[in-house]
Order: structure tokens, then sequence, then C-alpha cells
């Protein structure tokens, strides 16, 4: 009766094991999802900054680092795909 209670109180180990674990994976999920939201807010950013730009420098800048976006984009689109992350789309 004493073990009974005390898994009551504390909870089963194995259960407690896996409400962790789904905890964690949610929250990698959510911090994924806000990179990729981030990814996409700097993109409409730089493209505004493009159609905004006259310095034949600083659109060469742009050019870049929309290069770079475009590329930490895909590197997090993948790692979505491998760990089965699914939302709804966003803009």
């Amino acid at each position: 009766m004493e073990n009974v209670l005390k898994l009551i109180v504390r909870g089963n180990p194995e259960t407690v094991r896996a409400s962790q674990e789904t905890k964690a994976g949610e929250q990698r999920r959510k911090e994924l999802l806000d990179e990729l939201r981030e990814v996409h807010r700097r993109l409409a950013c730089n493209e505004a900054w493009f159609q905004l730009e006259t310095d034949e420098d600083l659109v060469e800048a742009c050019v870049y680092e929309r290069q770079s976006l475009l590329a930490q984009g895909r590197s997090l689109f993948e790692r979505a795909k491998r760990e089965h992350v699914q939302c709804a789309p966003f803009l």
C-alpha cells in the first residue's frame, strides 16, 4: 500500500520521464518554428530594403544577405523535415 501511495504522489517514473521528453520535444519544435518565422521576417525586411536602396554597394550587400537568409531557411526546413515538425503556414 505504501508503494502505491508513493507512485500516486510522485508519479510513475516511466510516465514522468515520457512527459519530460514530450515537453522537451515540444520546446525544440517551438524554437525551430520561431527560428523559421524570424528568417521569414528578415527576408521580408531584406526585400523592402532592396527595393528602396540606391547605393550600388548596399544593393550588393542586400543580395548577399538574401542568399545567407535563404541558406539559413533551407537548413531550418531540412531540420524540420528530419524532426517531422509540422505547422500551419505562416506569413
